[in-house]
């Protein structure tokens, strides 16, 4: 029997605490157990972190919760596949050795249940991302990673929130520009089809999509901070499913 496969993307757990990143923990750890009580396997496509860096003997205290959850989620047998995101890519070996997460630095071709899946997180695939996809190369260099360790984790954290902050600021849009990224977030995922993937996985535009081409589809995964949305691969078809709330209220 083939066993469920779950994808999410775009949690974003910020790096300070509020009323409303507690209710983003409760319904995030529910998905979590559910996992856990169906031995599901688990895709975190991006961006689960609004800021993640690892130093030698600090990682940040306030994502301990989480942590935690994911290494029960290893610890009882479930697989759990992690993507860095463009707020989260220097995911490092205490994500692999220690939680037991199996990282993904890159987009990724896999098989799963028969089927071929494209996954990436589809950071710097529009057109308007010339800009972002220079500094990316500048920002993810061994010079660049090696030098931002200098930097004490306070001060470093610190000022990660502060970019993380603006980022998400500067990437709300309005109604024409969210269709222009929709269609060029789609013809990527044609192309890739073309390629003989049967699905193509996103995440980073946070607006749930489905794309059908006959049993072939393209999915944006939306986020954890307004839809709550999350993937379901049964072993056969894939659907967009919103998790159950106790309330209606997104978190922004």
């Amino acid at each position: 029997m083939n066993k469920n496969v779950y994808f999410i993307s775009d949690v974003h757990l910020r790096l300070t605490e509020s009323a409303s990143e507690a209710i983003k923990e409760q319904r995030l750890f529910g998905l979590f157990d559910e996992v856990k009580r169906q031995s599901a396997s688990l895709w975190i496509v991006g961006d689960l972190f609004d800021f993640w860096f690892e130093y030698k003997y600090v990682i940040p205290r306030r994502y301990f919760s989480v942590l935690r959850k994911l290494q029960e989620l290893t610890e009882s047998g479930c697989e759990v596949h992690i993507l860095g995101g463009n707020h989260d890519y220097w995911l490092g070996s205490f994500i692999s050795d220690e939680i037991g997460l199996k990282i993904h630095p890159s987009p990724i071709g896999f098989s799963i249940g028969g089927k071929s899946f494209f996954i990436t997180h589809a950071d710097g695939i529009i057109k308007k991302d010339r800009w972002y996809r220079a500094m990316r190369w500048i920002f993810r260099h061994p010079v660049t990673i090696a030098l931002f360790r200098t930097i004490h984790p306070r001060l470093a954290f610190a000022l990660a929130a502060k970019i993380s902050g603006k980022s998400r600021h500067s990437s709300t849009r309005d109604a024409e520009t969210e269709a222009q990224e929709r269609a060029e977030m789609l013809a990527y995922g044609q192309a890739r089809l073309k390629d003989s993937y049967d699905f193509v996985i996103t995440g980073h535009f946070h607006f749930p999509t489905v794309y059908s081409e006959g049993e072939k589809k393209i999915i944006n995964l939306g986020d954890w901070m307004k839809y709550f949305t999350f993937g379901l691969f049964d072993g056969q078809d894939f659907r967009l499913c919103y998790w159950k709330c106790e309330d209606s209220q997104p978190i922004n």
